[in-house]
Order: structure tokens, then C-alpha cells, then sequence
């Protein structure tokens, strides 16, 4: 789908790169959300993944879907916004965390009914690499080779750490009295 507004795109139909944006944005800051913590710092990176489409068109080869292309570019740019920041403090606990409405609304079309508010709290107690796996499979619907370009890893690395990650959650929600059926 994202591949054909990219090629007319790059063909001179410079209108195609805004549905490439309505297509990916939300997705994408809340993806880099999930690592950066910062809602204002995801979307700049989110503008970054798609400056690098516009300066770098040479490097998309089609061999991928352009969903995967761009998660792997925000992969690579929030480990290495943490990597950078990891000294940095960047919360300020007496400060409420503001969010806008527009995020606030997508968070909660995702986060519908109690069970998968539940399964979102989860999330960040398991590991980052298998977070990241299900996030990719389950919310994002990549395969498991897909997944694996975005984290540059197997397939069969994807695969355990999906199966790990669900695991995990399973026991971080049974032991918070809700069972869990996956």
C-alpha cells in the first residue's frame, strides 16, 4: 500500500508523500513512544523517519514494504536517541506528563476494553527485545520476517521472543490476578 504512494512519489506526485504520513504517523510516534517515553521526543523522531524517505530515496530498495523500511528507520533512530540520552533525565516527576488530544484519542482506540489496558501495563515490565517483538507482530500485524528487519534480527530470534514475551506477560498478569488466555 505505502509503496505505491512512495513510487509516485518519487515519480513527481510530491501530494503521495502526505498519504505516506496519514498512513504511518500515529503508528509510528506510538511505536517510538514505547523506548523514548516522550511524546514530543517520538514525534520528532517520527518526522525524522520520514525526512529520511525524502533525503535518502536511494536507500529504499522495495524489496521490503515500506511499513517495514520505515520501523526499522524509528528502531534504529529511538535505541539510538536513548543510546545518547541515556544520561539525561528526562522526566520531571513533579510535572504532569502533558499529552495532546490527538494522542490521547489513539492511545485509547488501542487501549478499548480493560483486557488490553491490562496486557499495556504489562508491557514494559518484560524485556525491551520481546516488547518489541510483540508490538511489531500483534499491533503493527508484521510477520515474523518483517519484525526481524526491524530489529535486525531472525526470524526464529522474532519467534522466541514473541513466545517469551507472551511468557512473560502471562505470568506478570497472573500474578496481578488476571488470567490470561494466548
Amino acid at each position: 500500500m505505502g509503496e505505491d504512494y512512495y513510487r509516485s512519489y518519487l515519480n513527481g506526485d510530491k501530494a503521495a508523500f502526505s498519504d505516506i504520513i496519514d498512513i504511518y504517523r500515529e503508528n509510528l510516534i506510538f511505536f517510538i513512544n514505547g523506548y523514548v517515553k516522550n511524546e514530543d521526543t517520538a514525534e520528532e523522531l517520527a518526522a525524522d523517519c520520514f525526512a529520511e524517505l525524502i533525503v535518502h530515496p536511494e536507500r529504499f530498495k522495495f524489496k521490503s514494504s515500506l511499513k517495514t523500511y520505515i520501523f526499522s528507520i524509528a528502531h534504529h533512530k529511538a535505541v539510538n536517541f536513548i543510546k545518547k540520552n541515556s544520561r539525561v533525565t528526562l522526566y520531571e516527576f513533579d510535572k504532569p506528563v502533558e499529552r495532546s488530544n490527538e494522542y490521547i484519542e489513539f492511545e485509547n482506540d488501542i487501549l478499548k476494553d480493560e483486557q488490553t489496558r491490562l496486557l499495556h501495563d504489562a508491557l514494559p515490565k518484560i524485556k525491551e527485545d520481546y516488547r518489541t517483538a510483540l508490538h511489531l507482530v500483534y499491533f503493527e500485524e508484521m510477520s515474523y520476517k518483517d519484525a526481524a528487519k526491524v530489529m535486525r534480527k531472525t526470524a526464529k530470534q522474532v519467534d522466541n521472543y514473541v513466545s517469551r514475551g507472551k511468557a512473560a506477560l502471562r505470568k506478570i498478569l497472573e500474578e496481578e490476578g488476571f488470567g490470561y488466555e494466548g
